[in-house]
């Protein structure tokens, strides 16, 4: 989705980890090295969106396949949806 605001400018949706995203897969009993391993996610990928103030090099948020595969994994650990997991791990910022 993208939005116009009065300036004319295009706003742009960006995927960004919720603040409780690690504290929330420790309780899935993930460490972040298992959890990028499980959703195919270079661990060094998932540092970089846990803490993106350290690296102020990286433009923003993640890929839309990223997103998912990150949902996907917490998903089959928790039992739940991807949807759901998706919803729980995952914002998305207009920037």
């Amino acid at each position: 989705m993208q939005a116009t605001p009065a300036s004319g400018s295009v706003m742009r949706k960006r995927i960004v980890l919720k603040p409780e995203f690690a504290e929330i897969i420790a309780k899935a009993g993930f460490s972040i090295t298992e959890f990028a391993a499980a959703a195919g996610v270079e661990r060094t990928t998932l540092h970089a969106l846990i803490n993106p103030s350290q690296h102020p090099q990286r433009k923003g948020g993640m890929m839309r396949t990223t997103a998912w595969k990150i949902a996907n994994a917490y998903a089959g650990r928790a039992g739940v949806s991807a949807e759901d997991a998706y919803a729980k791990l995952l914002a998305e910022e207009l920037r």
